[in-house]
C-alpha cells in the first residue's frame, strides 16, 4: 500500500511538467558564470527550490479542482483527488507539509543572498497556493499565464542571478521574461485541451477569454519572441544559430499542437515542457563556447 501511495504523490507532482521550473534557474546559471564562478551549493538549493514549488503548486491545482469537481470530466491525465485515489484530508496535510519543507530549503539561501530574498520568497510560496486555491485563485480569473511568465522566469531567473551575483540588470529582466514566454506554452496547450470543461465550470483562463484561434497563434509565436528577445540579451549574431535547434524542436511542438484533439493533447504537456529546457541548454551551450 506504502508502494501505491507514492505512485499516487508522484503523479499528483506531474513530472512531465517539472522541466519548465528547472529551465529558468539552468538559464539563470549560465548567465551568472559570465561573471564569475557558480558556487555550486545555493545553485543546486534554487534549482530543487523551484521544483518543489512547482510541485506545491500542482498538488495546491489537484486539491482544489477536486472539491470543486473541476475534474470529474477532465480529459487530461487522472487527478488523485477527483478520483479518489488521495483524500481531500490527506491531500490537504501533504500541501502543509510540504510548504514547510519548501520554505525551510529557501530559507537557507537566505545565507547567500541576505535578507532581501525573504519576502521574495513569502510571494512566491503564497502565489504557488493562490495559483488554484484561496479567495481570487489566478488560474480561475484569466491570470494564469501571467503568473507562469512572473514565476516560471523572472522570479526564478532574477533571484537565482542576483543570489550568484550579488546584482541585477536590465538584460537579466529580459532573459526571465524570455524563459517566462517558452514557459507558457505548456500552460497554453493545458487550458486549450479543458477550454470547454473550463467554460462550464465558469474558469476563466486567456483561451476562453481570447479563443482557441488566438492563443493557437500565441503559442506558435511565444518561442520567435523569445528567441528575438535572446538575441537582444546578448547581442551577438551568433546566438541565432545556435538556437536553430531549439526552433526547428518548436515547430516540431507546434505542427504536433495543430493536428492534436482532445485526449491527444496530453502528448504535449511534456513536450511543450521540454520548450524552455531546450532553450535554457542552448544558452549554456552558447555560454560555453564562448568561453572556449
Amino acid at each position: 500500500m506504502g508502494n501505491l501511495a507514492l505512485k499516487y504523490w508522484i503523479k499528483a507532482a506531474r513530472p512531465k511538467t517539472l522541466p519548465v521550473s528547472m529551465a529558468p534557474v539552468i538559464m539563470s546559471l549560465a548567465l551568472a558564470s559570465i561573471f564569475m564562478k557558480i558556487n555550486w551549493l545555493p545553485a543546486i538549493i534554487c534549482l530543487v527550490f523551484a521544483v518543489m514549488a512547482q510541485i506545491l503548486s500542482n498538488f495546491v491545482n489537484d486539491y482544489a479542482d477536486g472539491i470543486k469537481g473541476a475534474d470529474n470530466e477532465r480529459l487530461g491525465p487522472q487527478r488523485m483527488v477527483a478520483s479518489g485515489l488521495i483524500s481531500p484530508q490527506i491531500m490537504r496535510r501533504g500541501i502543509i507539509l510540504w510548504s514547510i519543507l519548501t520554505f525551510l530549503l529557501g530559507c537557507t539561501l537566505l545565507y547567500w543572498g541576505g535578507w532581501v530574498l525573504l519576502p521574495f520568497g513569502i510571494v512566491i510560496l503564497l502565489c504557488a497556493l493562490a495559483y488554484s486555491a484561496g479567495p481570487f485563485p489566478l488560474s480561475r480569473h484569466a491570470l494564469g499565464d501571467v503568473a507562469v511568465v512572473l514565476f516560471y522566469g523572472i522570479a526564478p531567473v532574477v533571484l537565482t542571478f542576483f543570489i550568484q551575483t550579488g546584482f541585477i540588470n536590465n538584460q537579466i529582466i529580459v532573459a526571465g521574461l524570455t524563459i517566462g514566454i517558452v514557459a507558457n506554452n505548456l500552460l497554453i496547450v493545458n487550458n486549450y485541451r479543458d477550454a470547454e470543461q473550463d467554460f462550464k465550470n465558469g474558469k476563466n483562463t486567456t483561451v476562453t477569454l481570447f479563443g482557441k484561434r488566438f492563443m493557437r497563434i500565441v503559442f506558435y509565436l511565444n518561442p520567435i519572441v523569445a528567441t528575438a528577445l535572446v538575441y537582444w540579451v546578448f547581442d551577438e549574431i551568433a546566438i541565432l544559430c545556435f538556437l536553430i535547434p531549439f526552433l526547428v524542436y518548436s515547430i516540431f511542438v507546434s505542427i504536433r499542437f495543430t493536428k492534436a484533439k482532445g485526449m491527444e493533447l496530453n502528448k504535449l504537456i511534456g513536450m511543450s515542457s521540454l520548450e524552455a529546457i531546450v532553450l535554457a541548454i542552448t544558452i549554456v551551450i552558447f555560454v560555453i563556447c564562448q568561453k572556449i
